[in-house]
C-alpha cells in the first residue's frame, strides 16, 4: 500500500509542478496595467502576461494591491509572482527573477519649461548633487539597480521629494513644490498630453536609463514557486521576444512622439 502511495506521488509531481494557477500581484498603472470600462484588466503589461503565460502550461489570476503590499505578500507567499520589477540584493532574499527580460521602459526626468537654467549641467540624476533644485519621485520606486546606492548619499536624498501619486506630480510642478520629476517616459508622456496645461509648461529633459537598465524580470516567490518553474517562464519570455510578438504589442502602447515635437 506505501508502495502505491509514493509512486501515485512520483507521477503526479511533474503534474503539481507544471499545472499551477499562479496568483500574480499588481499594482495599477496607467498604460501598463489598469481597470477598463467594464471592469477587465487592460494594458502593456496584461497583453504581455497574456502572451507569456499562452507560451506555459500555466493558468493565472490578477489581484490588485499596491506595490508595498505586492513585495510583503510575495515574502510570505500570498501570492505567487509579480511583473516588471527591478532585481535587488534584498529581494534576492525572498524571491526568485526570470532571466531574460520580461519588459523594457525607460524612465526620464521631466522639468517645468522655466527652470530649464537650472538644468543646464545636469545630465545624470548623480548630477543633481550640485544642484539647488527639488526633484518628485515615487514613494519605494527603484528606476535602476543601482539607484539605492545613489539614494544613500545625503546631498542627492535632500533633493528628492517623495509622492504617493505619480499622476500628481505634473501638479506639484505647476504648484512650484518640485523643480521636476522622475516618472516612467510611456507614462509621464501620457500624463502630459491629458492636460494642455502639462505640455505647455512642462517638458521631458533626458532618459535616466539605460537600455540595459530599462529592462525588468518577472519576480516569483520562493515560498511558492521553484526554479524549475522559473525556467519555463524564461522559455517564455525567449519565444515572446524572439517571435517578435513584443514589438508588436509595444507598439500598440507607444506614443507619437510628434505630439510632443520630442525626439
Amino acid at each position: 500500500m506505501i508502495k502505491i502511495v509514493v509512486l501515485i506521488s512520483l507521477l503526479l509531481a511533474p503534474f503539481q509542478l507544471f499545472s499551477q494557477e499562479f496568483i500574480i500581484g499588481l499594482n495599477e498603472r496607467d498604460i501598463y496595467r489598469y481597470k477598463n470600462e467594464k471592469g477587465e484588466w487592460a494594458g502593456k503589461d496584461i497583453e504581455l502576461l497574456q502572451a507569456v503565460f499562452r507560451r506555459t502550461p500555466f493558468t493565472y489570476k490578477i489581484v490588485s494591491m499596491p506595490w508595498a503590499r505586492v513585495l510583503k505578500e510575495l515574502e510570505t507567499g500570498a501570492i505567487d509572482m509579480s511583473a516588471a520589477a527591478t532585481v535587488l540584493p534584498e529581494r534576492k532574499e525572498y524571491a526568485l527573477f526570470s532571466q531574460n527580460n520580461f519588459r523594457y521602459s525607460h524612465h526620464m526626468l521631466f522639468v517645468h519649461k522655466d527652470k530649464l537654467d537650472l538644468f543646464n549641467s545636469v545630465k545624470t540624476l548623480s548630477d543633481l548633487i550640485d544642484v539647488d533644485v527639488v526633484i518628485g519621485a515615487l514613494r519605494g520606486a527603484i528606476f535602476y539597480e543601482s539607484y539605492p546606492t545613489l539614494l544613500k548619499n545625503k546631498k542627492f536624498s535632500r533633493r528628492i521629494a517623495y509622492v504617493s501619486d505619480d499622476q500628481g506630480m505634473p501638479d506639484f510642478v505647476l504648484k512650484g513644490r518640485v523643480d521636476g520629476y522622475i516618472e516612467s517616459e510611456i507614462e509621464g508622456k501620457h500624463y502630459l498630453l491629458s492636460q494642455p496645461e502639462y505640455s505647455k509648461n512642462i517638458v521631458p529633459l533626458f532618459r535616466i536609463t539605460t537600455d540595459e537598465q530599462a529592462g525588468s524580470k518577472l519576480m516569483f516567490s520562493k515560498e511558492t514557486v521553484t526554479p524549475e518553474q522559473v525556467e519555463v517562464f524564461d522559455i517564455a519570455l525567449k519565444a515572446l521576444h524572439e517571435s517578435g510578438e513584443y514589438d508588436v504589442i509595444s507598439k500598440r502602447f507607444e506614443l507619437a512622439q510628434d505630439r510632443l515635437n520630442l525626439n
